[in-house]
């Protein structure tokens, strides 16, 4: 078994080397993008109202929601340590780590963060708990450019990050495995170069479950910038298809639990995530055939 605080393999120390070399020594947007956030929320139109505190819930088993009103934090407990799946964004840092407490669990007993894709509102304190928690970051291979330069090297042109130190590099279908705990990763490349979907294994009163955290790829077609190889979201599909989750949860989940939180506070089974027979297939489906459509259009 593949011990997760160790980098997979001597490709990956490598990569991490020579891209760790170009990060810069002090964190300062202006310098790497000529932007900040305010320049950026000004951009989207809306003020940033999705970082506000909002009370944790278990999910399933040892998998529980530590992030904001919309945007999602999950932590992953276990006898060894835990694992955490993004951080968000700088005003999270006063919801997180209290959502954590609150659950009777410790943040400094983190081990391992995962990281869904390099977008500040989902990593930007992550590199800061880092320091605090000792933590090893785990991230897809192609991600890691993003992640250890501060750059957003994808079409959303964010302002960039704290560059992040990268412990583990992985390629789709690795798992990490930490005190009984397992987490597959697969390659959703598009909305950036190297988003990743998460599958949690857990259980609850002698039954089997799967969380999804992520969904299919976000091709991009139509800028040559950033244009998804079509093999890469074509693979994406089949691996993701492959996939059976009982409950899926996305990176910003304000309408995926309106209605329901009374519900999830209270720890309700069946759980009002559960997600229906056949939604997952059908979400993967309609994505990938909008996905051909819009490659079809584009045919000379």
């Amino acid at each position: 078994m593949r011990k997760v605080l160790l980098p997979s393999g001597v490709i990956a120390v490598a990569l991490i080397a020579t891209l760790s070399a170009q990060v810069p020594a002090a964190f300062d947007p202006l310098a790497i993008g000529g932007k900040d956030t305010e320049w950026f929320m000004s951009r989207v139109g809306r003020p940033d109202v999705d970082s506000e505190p909002q009370a944790p819930f278990k999910i399933m088993g040892n998998v529980y929601y530590v992030g904001s009103n919309n945007i999602a934090s999950i932590l992953v407990e276990t006898p060894q340590g835990h694992i955490l799946l993004d951080t968000g964004t700088q005003k999270m840092a006063a919801v997180v780590f209290p959502n954590i407490v609150s659950l009777g669990f410790k943040p400094g007993d983190i081990k391992v963060m995962l990281i869904s894709h390099a977008h500040y509102d989902h990593m930007e304190t992550m590199e800061t708990i880092r320091r605090l928690t000792g933590a090893t970051v785990v991230a897809m291979a192609a991600e890691v450019p993003s992640l250890v330069s501060g750059h957003d090297m994808g079409p959303n042109e964010t302002w960039g990050h704290e560059p992040v130190q990268v412990g583990r590099v992985i390629e789709s279908g690795e798992e990490i495995h930490l005190g009984g705990s397992t987490v597959k990763a697969i390659w959703t490349p598009g909305h950036t170069l190297g988003a990743t979907a998460y599958f949690i294994t857990t259980e609850e009163d002698g039954e089997t479950y799967q969380i999804v955290y992520g969904g299919p790829p976000g091709a991009i077609t139509g800028d040559p910038r950033y244009d998804t190889r079509p093999e890469d979201a074509f693979a994406s599909y089949a691996a993701l298809r492959e996939m059976d989750p009982d409950i899926r949860i996305t990176g910003h989940p304000q309408n995926l639990f309106a209605g329901k939180l009374e519900a999830l506070w209270a720890g309700t089974r069946q759980s009002p995530l559960m997600l229906a027979p056949g939604a997952w297939t059908k979400t993967i489906d309609d994505s990938e055939a909008a996905y051909r459509a819009r490659l079809a259009a584009l045919a000379p």
